[in-house]
């Protein structure tokens, strides 16, 4: 049982990352204000360093639980009917939240680049991430193999990997005009159709 020290803290904790989310999906830069994000929640810098340790742990946890927040709306929206259906709407959920133009998808977006480029430490989340969402993926495809409403012929491990590197050019197309990002969403669902 914990005790309300540890209820507290873990509130605490929850109301920074909550915050952090918010200061980072506001900004358009890189830094990372701990001042800033103190004074959202009403504490001082250092909660900010004892619940995160640095600069790098809060990026670290804000990426993780930006990536949770995305995943339980998929998840949700691909929770319901054939392995067919379901994979398909996971695709046009994820599409239609990447393509929404909010400040928290261009963080989403942000954060998934900088684990390539400039914040080494995000590279690992990323490819446990990346890792997860095939699985997902494959998992769909291999529901619909089972209940018939996708071909049995089709390697679910191959087109776990197709749907999800379509999904990263989904996050990725955020740079589109919302009309482009809607016929590409439209094109790749027609194209799962058509193959599955």
């Amino acid at each position: 049982m914990q005790t309300a020290k540890e209820i507290a803290g873990a509130e605490t904790r929850t109301r920074l990352l909550d915050a952090a989310i918010e200061e980072m999906a506001a900004s358009e830069g890189a830094a990372v204000n701990f001042d800033r994000i103190a004074e959202r929640v009403g504490v001082t810098r250092g909660a900010v360093y004892h619940h995160f340790g640095s600069v790098h742990g809060l990026v670290e946890e804000v990426y993780k639980e930006s990536v949770r927040r995305h995943a339980r709306l998929v998840v949700e929206a691909s929770s319901e009917g054939s392995g067919k259906d379901r994979l398909l709407g996971l695709v046009t959920a994820t599409a239609s939240l990447y393509g929404s133009g909010t400040p928290f998808y261009r963080l989403l977006l942000r954060l998934q680049s900088e684990a390539g480029l400039s914040r080494p430490r995000l590279a690992p989340v990323a490819r446990r991430v990346q890792e997860r969402q095939r699985w997902y993926m494959a998992e769909l495809v291999a529901q619909g193999q089972a209940d018939g409403s996708i071909r049995a012929d089709i390697s679910a491990e191959a087109l776990g990997d197709t749907v999800n590197a379509a999904l990263q050019g989904f996050l990725v197309g955020q740079l589109e005009s919302p009309r482009r990002q809607r016929r590409a969403t439209a094109a790749f669902a027609d194209l799962l159709e058509a193959l599955l």
